[in-house]
């Protein structure tokens, strides 16, 4: 790999030169073969007849042929020179500013690519005052470190390509000159990495290796990825990656060669999703839909990479689904892949009901244990990081045999989930309806279920889907609650808190105070309440929703603080009790998890609280986005008052709400929740008024924090006296 110190300190100005040099030949080797034939063939055209002149004619034809295939591969090798230069240029910078970088944060980047963190507050009281401060330098050291192997993995593929283009025999055929020298760098290393994966046999480490630097610098670029997929095949390309996953048994792999693998999984999987967006800007590539067809074709053969051990391989759909768990993939290549997927499962497993059967043994991953056997949980993975075809796929259906298929309908409810890690790939997530999970995340959110980049306003398609999945959970609570659907909860209430707005104005509707941020999903209280309870259950849903809910009720009372209402108390009074009736059902909500599902402990509660808290912020902003109608950063006065003030006060608010209460009475338990609901209220109205730049007298304030407290305990109330009174309790 090429080294920091090499791409740090290279002198790329005589490479500038040799691409400029270069640039200039084709004009004179146009001039020199208009001169050939003004001094040479035009003069002896009508002087010069018989045997030797016609076959001098014909050699002299040649030679202007000749003066025009150099002109042709002098603009080509130009054209390569020049891409080269811009990519190692390019490299240069990025190296550059990473170092600049490095140095004013106090890292120490070694030429080994090593990098050390040499902030003096390491070694002061500084750092053990500042417990988070040793966590923030870690990551930034992570961070760095990945950068530089990134811009030194770009250098190395641009440079081993250049060197390949360069080095290649072009003037030893007939023909003298070769006018099909590459012109990109891009060519080149998609004919490498094509190379690679038309090779007969398995590859070797050095191989891996190769191929995985050419994939890993080029995952993302369409050119690249589009030419590497055409030259591989659908088929082929998945036979090869079979091969590659199912060593022989007896195979030993290193944790080295196995990290390798998973690297290339990674980066495989991201070239193909890339590969077919290739023309979604443009015109369709005839060549990028054969590639999707042959993919889509090859879902319905085995392969099998070690026949003479079993009889049995991996069916097209595990491999494609495994790979598809990375990347950006086109959408209606998704549409089609899943119909054929479910059409597949109705056919051949009992309706979907037996994909245990289906999917499972006989076969299985191999001694590398990389993919998984169920190809549905990849699927949902790909969903979950391609929201516009989730959204498209999760509100859509097919028609199979006759019968119409609504997805959501046989994701959800119809079709069973096998269970345990072979099926999902993942040991942490033995369920594929964690899977599912981010499928939907990604449906209603409009971003990748593991994105944490700004929200995005709701469409009315994706409002829709929301609705539509709070009516099914809220009017079939079991659809969340029995093992292993549960596992759904974490994503379902990471929906709830994405539509916060949406449920504290559906509590509150005959307000119409509270607005959604995007198009309103309409939401009924009779699946809604049911629906809440069922998922505050799980712990990570619990802090999500409550985070939330806090959020969006501070944003609006800061709303209603910067407006002039009429009546200040009533209008803060509305939209405080939303947030009461949602604080009352999770209260409730939490002890049945603890006391009597005995599916988490307070513990678990307390955990989620300590890593969970991202759902402040992002609650922040979707209500700023629909209290300002822009998802922009906070605005005008609200501006006053930091997104980091009102985070550490709602992660204290819930904390507060999440003390071990398993020893104590449920009066005890119930008075402190509804207190704190009161008191967090009570905080964040003082707050707005203090941020709103509205003077009001300390008495007047007092009163309405009174007012808003009490608003919020009534909320408490109705909603736990509701979710008990559904409970039976």
């Amino acid at each position: 790999m090429v080294s920091i110190p090499y791409l740090d300190k290279a002198d790329l100005g005589p490479l500038a030169d040799a691409a400029a040099s270069w640039k200039a030949l084709p004009a004179k080797y146009d001039a020199l073969q208009r001169e050939f034939e003004q001094r040479v063939i035009n003069h002896l055209k009508g002087h010069w007849e018989g045997d030797a002149a016609e076959a001098a004619f014909v050699t002299m034809g040649k030679a202007r042929t000749e003066y025009e295939n150099a002109a042709t591969e002098a603009e080509r090798i130009a054209k390569l020179l020049l891409d080269a230069h811009g990519e190692f240029a390019a490299s240069q910078k990025q190296l550059h500013a990473l170092l600049d970088e490095a140095r004013n944060d106090h890292y120490k980047v070694y030429d080994d690519g090593r990098v050390e963190d040499v902030d003096p507050r390491q070694d002061s009281p500084t750092a053990s005052a500042s417990p988070g401060l040793a966590e923030e330098r870690k990551k930034k050291l992570d961070s760095l470190v990945s950068r530089l192997t990134r811009v030194l993995e770009l250098a190395t593929a641009a440079d081993e390509a250049a060197s390949s283009a360069l080095e290649r025999d072009a003037n030893g055929d007939s023909q003298s000159f070769n006018t099909s020298v590459y012109t990109t760098l891009d060519s080149v290393e998609a004919d490498q990495a094509a190379a690679l994966m038309n090779k007969k046999g398995r590859l070797s480490d050095a191989e891996i290796t190769k191929l995985n630097l050419l994939l890993s610098a080029n995952k993302n670029d369409p050119e690249f990825s589009r030419d590497f997929a055409v030259k591989t095949g659908g088929e082929n390309m998945l036979s090869k990656y079979n091969e590659l996953m199912s060593p022989p048994a007896g195979t030993t792999l290193s944790k080295e060669q196995l990290a390798q693998l998973k690297e290339l999984k990674a980066n495989l999987g991201t070239t193909i999703g890339t590969a077919t967006t290739s023309d979604d800007r443009g015109k369709p590539d005839k060549d990028v839909t054969h590639f999707q067809n042959d993919l889509l074709k090859a879902g319905q053969r085995d392969f099998n990479a070690n026949p003479t051990e079993s009889p049995y391989g991996l069916s097209g759909y595990q491999l494609t689904s495994s790979l598809m768990s990375e990347g950006k993939w086109d959408k209606d290549f998704l549409q089609d892949y899943g119909d054929a997927l479910i059409t597949a499962e109705k056919n051949g497993a009992n309706a979907g009901q037996n994909p245990d059967a289906y999917w499972g043994y006989p076969r299985t991953l191999g001694t590398t244990n990389i993919g998984a056997l169920d190809p549905m949980t990849g699927f949902m993975d790909a969903l979950g990081h391609n929201p516009d075809a989730s959204t498209e796929f999760l509100t859509s259906g097919a028609t199979i045999d006759g019968e119409k298929v609504d997805h959501l309908d046989y994701l959800l409810k119809d079709r069973h989930w096998p269970e345990g890690p072979g099926y999902t790939g993942d040991s942490g997530n033995p369920s594929g309806y964690n899977n599912l999970g981010h499928a939907l995340e990604s449906a209603t959110s409009g971003r990748s279920f593991d994105d944490d980049g700004a929200p995005v306003k709701h469409t009315a398609e994706r409002a829709a889907l929301m609705k539509d999945v709070v009516d099914t959970i809220g009017g079939d609570p079991g659809l969340a609650s029995d093992s292993p659907r549960d596992a759904l909860r974490d994503s379902l209430g990471n929906m709830t808190a994405e539509y916060m707005a949406d449920v504290q104005g559906a509590i509150a509707n005959e307000q119409g105070t509270i607005k959604p941020f995007g198009a309103d999903a309409n939401l009924d209280m009779g699946t809604l309440e049911p629906f809440i309870a069922t998922v505050g259950r799980d712990p990570d849903a619990y802090v999500a929703i409550t985070e939330a809910s806090q959020a969006n009720t501070a944003i609006w009372m800061q709303q209603v603080a910067d407006s002039n209402p009429s009546d200040l108390n009533a209008a803060m009074e509305n939209v405080t009790y939303p947030g009461g009736v949602v604080a009352g059902i999770l209260s409730d909500s939490r002890d049945q998890a603890i006391f009597e599902e005995h599916s988490a402990s307070d513990k678990d509660f307390n955990d989620a609280v300590a890593t969970g808290d991202k759902w402040a912020g992002r609650g922040l902003g979707m209500a700023v986005g629909a209290a300002t109608g822009t998802a922009a950063p906070i605005v005008g006065t609200i501006a006053g008052w930091a997104v980091e003030d009102i985070q550490a006060m709602v992660v204290e608010q819930v904390q507060q709400d999440t003390t071990d209460e398993a020893k104590r009475e449920a009066a005890t338990k119930y008075a402190e929740g509804w207190n704190a609901a009161g008191e967090s209220s009570a905080s964040s109205v003082r707050e707005a008024i203090a941020h709103s730049g509205r003077q009001m007298s300390q008495k007047d304030l007092d009163v309405l924090a009174g007012s808003v407290e009490q608003a919020a305990k009534s909320g408490h109330t109705a909603g736990t006296a509701w979710n008990s009174s559904v409970n039976g309790r």
